[in-house]
């Protein structure tokens, strides 16, 4: 079979370079194209669409038999991000690697399939290994599924390799297992060609948040972050206000930043300052009328500087972490606020670290802000289609049962289990 028209790869290659990684809702505003935090969270009791544990079902039919077996690809960088057999699962030994393995075994037995994997190399250093073998599977049997590094369908797309999942028989991207923020920026013309679960294991270690050290606050009698979240005055005003006159020097070496200073805020990698934008609601791009138009050239990106140029200013807030030093300033309890991945959960405790923290969304830009947003780094997965899968239904079926399925286990199991009670 061919590849899709030229001008569909022209016109998806614009989309990647355009929105690389977009926003997600940390918590609900008014837009009913928000996914809302009840909508995360367990139903209302009494609905008789939810399991024991409060948490929404899916809409499969419960009768789906397929009797197949499912030829997948995903990309053996971190492959525990979303299947393991139960001998890797026993080897890596945490709990989440055994979430991830029952998650497998509940869609196989729901499905009546059996999962058959191939990895290859699919970072984005490596993200022509990727596509290769995608292209090469494609001229015979192509695989079923793909679950790639989250750049790659956009790349996948723009050589033709990619189906349009949008309106696939089985998938409900209107469910809290798929982010429709995400769905809202990437769907153009009725036209997605990969997209991320919202309960995806790398998703949620690589959401972006700002940690504190309650400890560090108390001792200066700065407000709670939490009370000022629940309040709806978490706002950058409030958060230059907190971090003002913070940053202490006690060696007076002003050329050497990172010996010893303590800083009111500080940024885990200078890539991490991204985030910034999207949680103060400023966007590069969006859709207006099914087109894609970039904001670059427009006022709000000027704004969004020099909002940025005054938070830095005072020195205070440290852009970014001494290289090869991620997470080393919260860690060694140097950093008042601190912004990185959920992840760094792990640092501290492999740090074996037993200070008190907390873990809030970005400031909003003003009060008259609807919503707070956070942002994610690399390295989750996103689901494609080969352009010439034999099957969509079974396919969206598959993706469907894996994201609801990851919504009742995998975000919980994370957020209850890994992340709250720092179980290894």
């Amino acid at each position: 079979m061919k590849k899709q028209a030229l001008w569909i790869r022209v016109f998806v290659l614009a989309l990647a370079l355009a929105m690389l990684v977009p926003a997600f809702a940390a918590c609900a505003g008014d837009d009913e194209n928000v996914q809302s935090t009840k909508e995360q969270g367990p139903a209302e009791t009494g609905d008789a669409n939810v399991d024991e544990n409060g948490f929404l079902l899916d809409n499969l039919p419960s009768d789906l038999n397929f009797g197949e077996t499912v030829k997948m690809l995903g990309w053996d960088n971190y492959q525990f991000q979303y299947y393991l057999t139960e001998e890797a699962a026993k080897e890596r030994g945490d709990v989440m690697a055994e979430v991830i393995y029952k998650r497998g075994v509940t869609v196989e037995d729901r499905l009546g399939i059996e999962f058959e994997w191939n990895y290859v190399k699919g970072d984005w250093g490596a993200k022509d290994t990727f596509i290769k073998e995608v292209e090469a599977a494609s001229q015979g049997t192509p695989y079923d599924g793909l679950i790639c590094y989250n750049l790659v369908p956009s790349a996948l797309a723009a050589q033709g390799l990619a189906a349009n999942v949008y309106g696939a028989k089985y998938l409900d991207l209107e469910s809290p297992w798929w982010p429709k923020e995400y769905t809202k920026e990437m769907l153009i013309n009725n036209t997605i060609y990969g997209i991320p679960e919202s309960n995806d294991y790398g998703l949620l270690y690589n959401m972006m948040a700002i940690f504190f050290n309650t400890e560090m606050l108390e001792a200066r009698k700065m407000e709670d972050p939490y009370e000022l979240v629940k309040n709806d005055e978490w706002t950058l005003a409030k958060f230059s206000e907190m971090i003002k006159d913070t940053h202490e020097d006690p060696s007076n070496t002003p050329n050497k930043p990172y010996e010893g200073d303590i800083y009111g805020f500080v940024n885990a990698t200078n890539a991490k300052r991204d985030a910034w934008a999207y949680a103060l609601g400023f966007r590069y791009s969006e859709v207006r009328d099914g087109e894609l138009v970039s904001l670059l050239g427009e006022s709000g990106i000027q704004t969004y500087i020099d909002t940025m140029i005054d938070f830095y200013a005072s020195g205070d807030a440290l852009r970014e972490e001494e290289n090869g030093h991620q997470n080393r300033l919260f860690v060694e309890e140097r950093a008042y606020f601190y912004a990185s991945g959920i992840f760094m959960t792990d640092s501290i405790q492999w740090a074996q670290k037993d200070f008190i923290y907390g873990v809030v969304p970005y400031p909003k830009l003003n009060e008259e802000q609807t919503r707070y947003y956070t942002h994610l780094s690399n390295t989750y997965d996103a689901w494609c289609v080969p352009f010439n899968v034999r099957n969509m239904d079974l396919t969206s079926a598959v993706m469907e049962c894996m994201a609801s399925e990851s919504y009742r286990s995998v975000g919980p199991s994370y957020y209850d289990v890994k992340v709250k009670i720092r179980d290894a």
